[in-house]
């Protein structure tokens, strides 16, 4: 059975809201939500409230952020191993017409030869 997520605390958003309405800059707010121990996926969601963000734009502002420095080299390999995985998965899908077909959009590396 699949977990629901916890709502994002209402007062470490509230605090991330007073910070941003202060002046104080996105980098600052992202090192007081990983201080709070909140995970990249928390981070994230709030920094959409906070500056209206597409969920990729706020994906890519943490991700790029110094306050979550340390992690995206291990971040990148994860999603390429992930989408590796679904590759492999689709080329088996066309061999095997008993498997779902997976339809992945191309790779960008491949759309720029």
């Amino acid at each position: 059975m699949l977990e629901r997520p916890k709502p994002l605390d209402p007062e470490i958003v509230s605090d991330a809201q007073r910070l941003a309405a202060a002046g104080a800059d996105r980098e600052t707010i992202l090192v007081f939500l990983r201080d709070r121990k909140l995970g990249k996926i928390d981070s994230i969601k709030i920094v959409r409230i906070l500056y209206a963000l597409s969920m990729a734009e706020a994906k890519d502002l943490v991700d790029r952020s110094a306050a979550w420095s340390d992690r995206f080299q291990s971040d990148m390999k994860f999603r390429e191993t992930a989408l590796q995985v679904l590759r492999d998965l689709a080329a088996e899908s066309v061999i095997d017409p008993d498997l779902p077909r997976i339809i992945l959009p191309p790779d960008k590396t491949e759309a720029q030869d």
